[in-house]
């Protein structure tokens, strides 16, 4: 990009945060005009606008996201934090009212027919299928890569009426006993990804990790809460699970969680999965798996069962519409 269109971008996006912080009419007034007089910078909005990373991160609650993920997956609660440096990625939050204002319905399709397609990198998860004999599972967040921790779970075979989605095993996550002392009823498990060993050809630019995983209840009278979340850091695994939960909160971290509840009528195995972004220099991916329910807390806690974890790259691609 030479420096011409350098300075355009900046310029769209200076008015574009100007218009979305301060609500600046002037700010507005002055893009309208930059955009009708000046192909150049609407050729540049366009491009910006066909960043779909930027997109999806920056407006899921926008009436635009429906139109480029018009089949979101059913979700109870999605809880996204993004580092600051997000806020200046191409398109921001703001982009959403002028464009549907400036150019109606008609010139959003067009940028949505443009989207990229997406290529899927499998990443290597350690026992993914919970098939490995002597599955190592340690207590709480695992240190290094290459295990499985849990809050409370063990790899088991087929019980309680319970088979395995594929293979001879799955994980049991256990419910958090009432009596201890802890923030969460969700009983979770936990895995550390070293990004710098993993095979990732072609992502060389903006990309999403995917997490799929797979869940059982063990009672099928009772509505259960699933809990996917995946942090992105840019340290070693061993320097990133040193404090790690307080890193979460930080501006320089990218953590996306989402829960999904399943009510009594569906039973049997469901399938989730959660996307995040996935920024440039992330060394390392941590991914937390939970399950509990969600009726009267003095019920009979429900165990729980996961299995058939897949964890992707997907790298945008572009092609013409």
């Amino acid at each position: 990009m030479n420096s011409d269109s350098s300075s355009l971008d900046h310029r769209l996006l200076s008015l574009l945060q100007a218009v979305r912080d301060t609500h600046d009419d002037s700010a507005r007034a002055r893009l309208n005009d930059l955009l009708r007089v000046d192909p150049a910078a609407r050729a540049a909005m366009a491009r910006l606008m066909v960043d779909e990373q930027a997109l999806t991160s920056r407006l899921r609650d926008e009436s635009i996201v429906s139109l480029l993920d018009p089949a979101p997956a059913a979700e109870s609660e999605k809880v996204v934090r993004l580092p600051r440096w997000f806020t200046w990625r191409p398109l921001i939050s703001a982009a959403a009212g002028i464009v549907l204002g400036m150019f109606c319905t008609s010139m959003v399709f067009g940028f949505a027919a443009q989207r990229r397609s997406e290529k899927r990198t499998p990443l290597v998860v350690y026992s993914p299928g919970l098939e490995t004999a002597g599955t190592l599972v340690d207590q709480g967040l695992p240190k290094a890569a290459g295990r499985w921790g849990a809050d409370s779970a063990a790899v088991v075979t087929t019980e309680n009426g319970v088979k395995p989605m594929e293979g001879s095993q799955m994980m049991r996550l256990d419910p958090i006993p009432l009596e201890r002392n802890a923030k969460t009823r969700m009983s979770r498990v936990y895995q550390v990804l070293d990004l710098r060993s993993q095979q990732m050809p072609g992502v060389t630019g903006d990309a999403e990790v995917q997490v799929t995983a797979s869940f059982f209840a063990a009672k099928s009278d009772v509505t259960s809460r699933y809990l996917i979340r995946a942090v992105a850091l840019s340290e070693s695994p061993e320097q990133a699970t040193k404090g790690f939960w307080p890193k979460t909160e930080e501006d320089g971290v990218v953590s996306v969680k989402q829960t999904f509840d399943k009510s009594p009528e569906e039973r049997g195995w469901h399938t989730f999965s959660l996307k995040v972004p996935l920024p440039r220099g992330a060394q390392t991916l941590v991914f937390v798996l939970g399950a509990a329910s969600v009726d009267d807390v003095s019920a009979l806690p429900t165990t729980h069962y996961l299995d058939d974890i897949q964890v992707s790259v997907l790298a945008p691609q572009s092609t013409q519409p």
